[in-house]
């Protein structure tokens, strides 16, 4: 639709779209229609959008306007290769061009486009995020974001997105105060989950589910000198995961006091836990190696 319509559609609550293979942009570009986006909001009552198997879709809308979805609850991202940003920020420009740039506010745009989220877009009450073979997604949030950007999150779901090396980082990552979900899946070129930075006294406090599965590059969860601690940490799953020696930096105690092995012993600091199983690991292939 154009952007005049999207205007109209005051009532909106879910948007489903599947199974176009020929869409682009989901709101045409303001500039094709000769239109301005003013200040009233775009889909002002959205709870949901499901965006699936859309082989050429680049970003839902392109605009110079921020954007603000007050009550957008869930996000699913499935199988679009092409897109990389949210909401595009302006002109996109490619590397070649980016050499030739002088304006420091095109290259922020540059920047912007690079991330799902970015700080033009606001969804304050955003609970689910589930994003799946987005292989163009180099970074899901901008570092940059507000702390509370991601406050209201409960479930995190990134699964087939190729060009992601990190998650987030630490300043976005203390904003997490409801995760309570956090499922990471054959990221190929992941190699930390949440970048290296300031310090993190209190991580994904109501954190109950962590998993890690398939993650070839993943060295470690966080580097951190602080203790850790997740008081309601319950399953942790890391499976295939074949370079990650520990979860934090070495010696730093990461509690997990209600955490449990799959055989039923308590798990009181994951850090241990997670150098230990490393360790057994290589000594059972030292001894597989040393059969064969």
């Amino acid at each position: 639709m154009s952007p005049s319509m999207s205007r109209c559609l005051l009532n909106l609550r879910t948007l489903d779209i599947e199974n176009c293979e020929s869409m682009e942009e989901v709101i045409t570009e303001e500039e094709h229609q000769g239109e301005e986006m003013t200040n009233e909001p775009l889909f002002p009552l959205l709870q949901t959008l499901n965006l699936q198997r859309l082989p050429k879709l680049g970003h839902f809308f392109l605009t110079k306007n921020a954007l603000k979805f007050p009550f957008l609850i869930q996000v699913i991202i499935i199988r679009c290769p092409e897109m990389k940003t949210f909401v595009q920020q302006g002109v996109y420009m490619g590397t070649a061009s980016l050499k030739s740039v002088n304006n420091d506010d095109e290259v922020k745009v540059v920047d912007l486009n690079n991330a799902m989220f970015n700080s033009k877009v606001s969804c304050p009450n955003l609970k689910t995020i589930c994003i799946a073979e987005a292989n163009s997604m180099s970074a899901l949030c901008s570092h940059q974001l507000p702390t509370d950007y991601f406050t209201n999150l409960q479930t995190l779901y990134v699964s087939n997105c190729g060009k992601l090396r990190n998650l987030m980082s630490p300043s976005v990552a203390k904003g997490l105060l409801n995760l309570q979900v956090l499922r990471i899946i054959n990221c190929e070129s992941m190699e930390e989950v949440i970048t290296k930075g300031e310090g993190i006294m209190t991580l994904f406090p109501r954190l109950i589910d962590l998993g890690l599965y398939y993650l070839p590059k993943l060295r470690h969860f966080f580097l951190t000198e602080h203790a850790l601690k997740f008081p309601f940490l319950r399953n942790v799953k890391i499976d295939d995961c074949p370079i990650m020696k520990m979860f934090v930096q070495q010696g730093v105690s990461v509690s997990t006091p209600r955490l449990k092995c799959d055989d039923g012993v308590k798990v009181d600091d994951l850090n241990k836990w997670t150098q230990q199983r490393f360790n057994s690991q290589e000594q059972s292939e030292a001894s597989d190696d040393n059969d064969a």
